[in-house]
């Protein structure tokens, strides 16, 4: 069924039929490369030819110098028009040329203050009022925006409270800031009578004429109650007539980017037991929804963790649409190292990987059974190419093994298969890791070919093995011996070609770069901890 790729192309040709020269088919003009979040690029280029990947390297940095611009780049690049546009934690935002890497603009300038507040808290600088840009880009017609604090004395005392900002792309020229979307209004620790709220990791959906854009908090000092917020494209005016509201008290707060499917705008939510003695009515945490694009109203809410569960496992991956041959499905990973496929028009659990304990329960686990969804740290989106879903998941030695066990690890699943046991279609160890909760990035594809950065300051690219041969198996239950898998219930499945490996200049400054590889125009770009933006090609 090809429902979902029709749907978005359909919306792409309108949308260039009404921007013309907005963007070419081999951009990549919001995070996750399109509103569907997919993480992948459909174009042919050299970076999607197994014979032409292992010649990647790096042919421009910016800036060229060792030390990078002074600050963090925890956000993704997204590439428009052969411009680059990325977000620093430093409070700016920079444009690049995508041939050369240089610098076209950055906002503010050197003379301005930067986009950061006065709060300190949460462990880190960026955890707070003072975060600077931390999430992606998105982009319509001239326009490129993005999620930042406003440094402004008379926007809450420019303490950190968080607006949309939108520029001219060719000029970074400011077209709007949007009205406040995220308040902070004290910096007190742990302040339940303060509002503590951030866009740090939200990365907006750019979709029609709204922009979409998720509020969570500062390091949970204390938990927010996370909303959905809708403002108008053209005036950065938040749209009074849509609501989202997770809780009636606090939590849920929306860590990952909203998708989009038809008008509707789908997410995920986070944890809501923080220091809440008592289930809230609503509780809408914990969750992934599907509401109406128009008014904020819930079409379907799927729940999998109790209340009484919440031990922090807060759904901060978000979605990624998948256009299958079994239909439209949303498929996630929750924190705890779970992760499901949800049918996107009602709601109804389609598959969760592994299988929930114990044995007959369907997705959702009983509010007696084991506190074991934690502060633990699956929080990338997955890539989808086809039934394929690319993606850093607990895998089925998670309840046996613990929650660190798919650490490091790249799973490729099959999303449509009718036997759970047959989930697994291949494992990669992804190479130059720290294995631990922030090894990896999030992945993304052209073609089946899968490219992942790591807290190493490394760029992997790995074949689905429809592409590549493969070069060996392994027990789709990674604790077992290859000698036992069969006799103990599981299967041999491939271990995918590791067709590149790209260790940047960075160096051990790098650690820290789990955030996506951006392919455009047949260019890999990233951006890294050390303060660097790389572009990398065969």
């Amino acid at each position: 069924m090809r429902a979902l790729l029709i749907r978005r192309t359909a919306w792409a040709a309108l949308f260039i039929g009404v921007h013309a020269g907005a963007w070419a088919a081999d951009d990549w003009p919001q995070y996750r490369h399109d509103t569907a979040r997919t993480g992948e690029q459909e174009e042919h280029s050299a970076l999607s030819d197994p014979a032409k990947v292992p010649s990647l390297a790096v042919r421009w940095q910016y800036p060229p110098a060792p030390g990078g611009v002074g600050g963090v780049f925890l956000a993704s690049p997204i590439v428009v028009r052969d411009r680059v546009f990325v977000g620093n934690t430093n409070g700016r935002f920079y444009a690049l040329d995508a041939a050369t890497g240089a610098l076209l603009w950055q906002f503010p300038s050197a003379l301005q203050p930067a986009l950061l507040g006065t709060c300190f808290g949460g462990g880190f600088p960026q955890t707070f009022g003072h975060y600077g840009v931390m999430s992606s880009a998105g982009s319509r017609g001239n326009l490129v925006i993005f999620g930042a604090p406003d440094p402004d004395p008379a926007t809450d005392g420019g303490m950190g409270s968080g607006r949309l900002w939108a520029l001219d792309q060719a000029t970074g020229t400011l077209v709007w800031k949007s009205d406040v979307v995220a308040r902070v209004n004290g910096c007190t620790p742990g302040a339940t009578f303060e509002q503590h709220e951030r866009i740090g990791y939200s990365a907006p959906l750019v979709h029609g004429h709204r922009v979409y854009i998720g509020v969570h908090d500062a390091g949970d000092d204390p938990i927010q109650n996370g909303k959905l917020i809708a403002v108008d494209v053209d005036t950065g005016h938040i749209v009074p007539k849509f609501s989202f509201i997770a809780t009636a008290d606090r939590g849920g707060g929306i860590w990952n980017a909203p998708a989009a499917d038809h008008d509707d705008v789908m997410f995920t939510t986070g944890n809501t037991a923080d220091g809440v003695v008592s289930e809230p009515v609503p509780n809408r945490g914990l969750s992934m929804l599907r509401v109406d694009g128009d008014s904020g109203a819930i079409d379907w809410q799927f729940q999998p963790v109790p209340f009484a569960l919440d031990d922090d496992p807060d759904w901060a991956a978000g979605v990624t649409l998948m256009d299958t041959t079994c239909g439209d499905l949303a498929a996630s990973v929750m924190k705890d190292g779970w992760t499901y496929a949800i049918d996107v028009h009602n709601g109804a659990c389609r598959w969760q990987f592994p299988a929930t304990v114990p044995p007959g329960a369907v997705c959702h686990f009983s509010p007696a059974g084991a506190h074991i969804h934690g502060d633990t740290d699956y929080k990338r989106p997955g890539a989808s190419w086809g039934s394929v879903l690319g993606i850093v998941t607990g895998g089925e030695a998670l309840v046996p093994g613990g929650v660190s066990v798919g650490y490091g690890l790249l799973q490729g699943l099959n999303a449509c298969t009718p036997l759970a046991s047959h989930r697994v279609r291949w494992i990669a160890d992804v190479p130059n890791n720290s294995h631990l909760g922030y090894g990896l990035g999030a992945p993304t594809v052209t073609r089946g070919i899968f490219y992942i950065t790591t807290d190493a300051g490394h760029v992997v690219a790995l074949a689905d093995p429809a592409r590549a041969p493969f070069v060996g198996v392994r027990c789709s239950e990674v604790l077992i011996p290859n000698a036992f898998c069969a006799a103990l219930g599981y299967r041999l499945v491939p271990v995918p070609a590791l067709l590149a490996n790209v260790a940047l200049p960075d160096g051990s400054d790098a650690a820290g770069l789990r955030n996506e590889a951006a392919i455009a125009g047949g260019r890999l770009f990233v951006a890294t901890a050390g303060g660097h933006v790389y572009m990398l090609s065969p």
